[in-house]
Formats: C-alpha cells, structure tokens, sequence
C-alpha cells in the first residue's frame, strides 16, 4: 500500500515538472534564455551614432524628440514652500514670501542660464542649448555625465557634459578602499557609485580623469550619468534609445535606397524592341541609324560637307539622337515596346508606414505626430495630440529629475553661499539633516516645457470651461492643460499685468461690465510704486533680503 502510495506521488512529481509553466507554448518554443550579462556597449553606440548619420528614419525620430521634449529648453518656475519656510507666519504672509523669493530666483537663475561664460565649461551653450546636447547625445549613444566644476571668479558651477564613450575603465588604475570598477564607473563595497574615469586624448597620449560623483568633505554632487533610454536598477550604463531598432531601420532604408535605384534604372530604359518568331535572325534596328530622320518641323537638315565630329570622316553611319527621333525603318517583326512602369513597388509606401508605426508604438509615440501625417478627422488627431502630451508630460519630468533640477540646486546653494542671493534659514538647514524639509521647500522647482497647441483651441477652451462648471475637473488642472502653468502662476501674473494695465489706462474685455462699460474707472484709488511698476521689482520685509526683479 505504501508502495502503491509513493509510486502516485513520483508520477504526480513527473507531471508537474512536465507542466511547469515557463513562457513557452511547445518545447523551445521561446528559445534560449539570456541574462544580458555581456552587453556590448560600444559597438552599440557606434550603429547608433552611424544609423542618426546616414539613416533619414533615424535623424527623424530622433529631432521629433528633441524638438518636442527640449524644444527651447524646459524654462525653470521656482516654487518655495511658504508653509514650510515661514510656519509661524499667517497664510497671507506665507503666500506673499513666497512669491517674491520665488521672482527673485527666477529672475537670478534666468540670467545665470542665459550666459554661456558663466553657465557652460566650454562658454558656448547657455542652459537651453546645453539640455538639447545632453539629451541628444544619450539617446543616440546611450549614456553621458554632467559635471559641476566651480568658476573661481563667480563662485558658481559650470557645466561640462562628456560623451558616455569616454567613460572608460582605465589601464594602470587600482581602487582603493574595496572599490570596483565596470565599463568606466567606480563602485564601492556596497555597489554605490563613487566616480568615473574619463578617457581623453591630447596629442596622441591618452589620459584619464577621476571624477568623483560627490565632494568628500562637502557631499556635493559633483557629477552624474544621463541615461537616453530605461535602464534597469542595476544597469551600469545606458543603451541607445534606438537599441533595439537598429536592425529594423536600417534594412528599411535599404529597401528605400534599393526601390529609389530601380525607378531610376526603369526611367532609363525609355524603350525595348519587341521581336516577332517572324523577324530576321540578326537583324537590330540600329542597323537604320544611318537613315535617322528628324520630325517634320524640327531643326533643318545641315549643309553637306558639315561635320559634327571632327574626328569621323562624314559618311560614316554616326548620327546625334534628338529630341523627336524616330525609327520608321523596322524589319518585319519588330516593334518597339515601352517597359512596365511599375517601380518603385507601389506596397513600398504601405510597408513603410507599417514599420514607422511599429517603431512609434514601441516608444510609445503616435504615429500621426513621429511621421507628420494627419488625416482630417477632428477626433483622430485630437486623440493622436493627447497620447502625445501624455508621452511628452512624462518625458518633461523625467529630463527635469534627471538633470535640470541637479542644475538649478547647485545654482541656489552656490549662489547663498556666495551672498549672492539672500534664503533665511537655508544655510543653517542645509548643514543639518534633520532640516532637510526646509531645504527641500527652498529648492521647490515646477519645469515647463513646450505648450502644444490644441487642435481646435475653441473647442478646447470650452470643454475646460464645462469640466471646471460642472465639478468633473480642477481650474489647475485646466490651466495646466491649456497654459502649462498652474493656477497659481497663471493668476500671478495676472496680478502683475493688471497692475501695469491700471497704470496705462487699459482696460481689457474681461474687465468691462454688462454694459460694456469698464469696471474701474478711478486708476489712482490704487497706490502703485512707478519704480516698481517700470523695474518690475517687489519689496518683501526685512526678513525677505533685497526683494527681486521680474
């Protein structure tokens, strides 16, 4: 029995390992499994950078994004959290600190982004140009670094970006400490990233650099890598973000290449000579050149003893084909037949645009936006500019984690430090960990990108207005979506026009009342600063510093 019992539990065993469930329908069916443990990022960066060169696809995609991701550059709205600053403060005191420290950086951080001898290493970008070179460069290689070295004279940071293919692990370099190092990155005993070695070449001699991620006494951040596509936690470097395309775009511009030579090869062939079993063996119509005639009305005959050909003595059969040539002198049996005009392959377009909307649906694109293409269809394209904001409101945020935020953090602590910008408490916190909200509510930055315009604005505008009256949506929200502001910016700067309208006299549609009439008329019954009004500056309390510009 007992027997009988262990022989039922061996075969329930054999079952089951034969039905285990591991992603394949029939055996080998999925194929071998890899762990992508050996990636060769080189010579993957290298087809990238090739295929953006010669690819028209490639180039396509690629400035699709940037132009739409980066644009101009993500504008930086700076955001202290008066609530967490100022907490001992009445709401209206809080929200009024906030606001005129929030102009100030702006105005301060504007100015320092606009210049390139003080924002970039090199002194050629300033910080839009910079975001597109950052972003550029790691999609199409994959992977890079920012480094913060600081400028002696400003005392503020500038900025150098280095291609991730000079990330290289050095020859005749040991770590120290436990320390390891994997394609150029430094990590230490607990897989952190500590630093990373560039490769450059002066001369012919090849040096590398240490650049350690933070300051060792400090802990500033002093460089980072900028991934181009996901990378997976414990990835070391990035991929291109055509990767995993690059076969696929490059044999679709071999087709292109190959469809484009055939109907020029087809256009050349302008006709062929059709023979019957009837025709004389041997016989070619060229025999017939000598007896070329031109049209009826075309150029006259030349004079006898005219010679074309210097060379040729006149008489030889050697005659110029011109436009209206004909041959009337065919053999029985032969005429003359026109090749089928039927390239490039009249499928090519369709299988085109199947691969274009793979490659868009695979990072997530529409289609319609990545090929330019739009139908007429009010709802198609609405919905095809909506998938897009999704992608590209998502892609905004990242960029800003990745680097724009990095760059604006060390600008304001920096730019403390140095006195030149005055932030009540946030040194003191900034050296205490336990502080760490009010140095977080300081550095409170939303990024702004590109506002797309809607399809139809008027619709657009209406449907916020029915969503906001009915309660199915939020007036930030809407403003946002329409603006890419918040309420709260929107309304700030309303504040400020109106302000400069009642002190020019304008008065706006929105401000008249039923009768078309304006709604204020005494411009004077609100005191208003001219210097301030003119220099767009503010005067916050003792407490808020030197006050800020517009």
């Amino acid at each position: 029995m007992i027997e009988k019992t262990l022989d039922n539990y061996n075969l329930y065993l054999m079952d089951l390992a034969q039905d285990a469930w591991n992603g394949s329908k029939f055996e080998g069916s999925f194929g071998p499994i890899t762990d992508f443990v050996f990636v060769d990022y080189w010579t993957l960066r290298k087809r990238s950078l090739r295929l953006f060169k010669e690819n028209l696809y490639a180039k396509g995609i690629i400035r699709r994004l940037l132009w739409n991701e980066i644009h101009t550059g993500l504008v930086a709205a700076p955001m202290p959290v008066g609530s967490v600053i100022w907490s001992k403060k009445s709401e209206d005191e809080q929200e009024e600190k906030a606001t005129d420290y929030a102009e100030k950086f702006s105005t301060e951080f504007d100015l320092y982004a606009s210049t390139p001898a003080v924002f970039d290493w090199g002194k050629k970008q300033n910080f839009g140009a910079f975001q597109e070179q950052v972003r550029f460069e790691s999609l199409v290689c994959g992977d890079g670094i920012i480094i913060s070295r600081i400028d002696n004279k400003t005392g503020l940071p500038r900025w150098q970006w280095v291609n991730g293919d000079n990330i290289r692990t050095p020859d005749n370099y040991t770590p120290k400490g436990g320390n390891w190092i994997k394609h150029g990155v430094e990590f230490d005993k607990y897989g952190k990233k500590v630093a990373f070695h560039i490769r450059t070449e002066i001369n012919g001699d090849v040096h590398f650099e240490r650049v350690p991620t933070r300051g060792e006494k400090s802990g500033r951040l002093i460089s980072w890598m900028v991934y181009g596509s996901e990378t997976l936690l414990d990835d070391t470097r990035g991929e291109p973000f055509l990767a995993d395309t690059l076969y696929m775009l490059k044999e679709l511009d071999r087709y292109r290449d190959a469809e484009t030579r055939a109907a020029v090869i087809n256009a050349m062939l302008a006709f062929f000579v059709e023979r019957s079993q009837e025709s004389a063996k041997g016989a070619r119509p060229s025999d017939g050149l000598a007896r070329l005639r031109p049209t009826v009305g075309t150029t006259p005959a030349e004079p006898k003893d005219y010679n074309p050909f210097p060379d040729k003595k006149i008489g030889d059969d050697l005659r110029e084909m011109k436009p209206g040539t004909f041959f009337d002198d065919l053999d029985p049996g032969q005429k003359i037949v026109s090749p089928a005009t039927n390239r490039p392959n009249v499928n090519y377009r369709i299988f085109e645009e199947a691969i274009i909307s793979g490659l868009a649906w695979t990072h997530g694109i529409p289609p319609e936006i990545l090929m330019l293409k739009f139908g007429n269809n009010y709802s198609a394209s609405r919905q095809a500019n909506n998938e897009f904001e999704v992608y590209l409101s998502r892609q905004i945020k990242k960029n800003a984690d990745a680097f724009c935020q990095n760059i604006y953090n060390a600008f304001i602590t920096q730019a403390v430090l140095q006195g030149q910008l005055d932030a009540p408490g946030f040194l003191q916190a900034y050296g205490d960990v336990t502080k760490w909200r009010v140095v977080s509510a300081w550095l409170q930055c939303t990024w702004l990108g590109l506002s797309r315009p809607s399809v139809d604005r008027e619709k657009e505008i209406r449907a916020s207005q029915l969503a906001v009256d009915n309660g199915f949506s939020t007036f930030d929200k809407e403003a946002l979506r329409n603006s890419g502001m918040t309420l709260k910016q929107v309304l700030q700067q309303q504040k400020k026009e109106r302000a400069l309208m009642k002190r020019t006299g304008f008065i706006p549609h929105v401000d008249e009342n039923n009768n078309g009439e304006p709604a204020y008329t005494d411009i004077d019954a609100e005191a208003i600063n001219d210097e301030s009004e003119l220099n767009g500056s503010s005067s916050p309390s003792s407490e808020g510093g030197t006050g800020g510009k517009e």
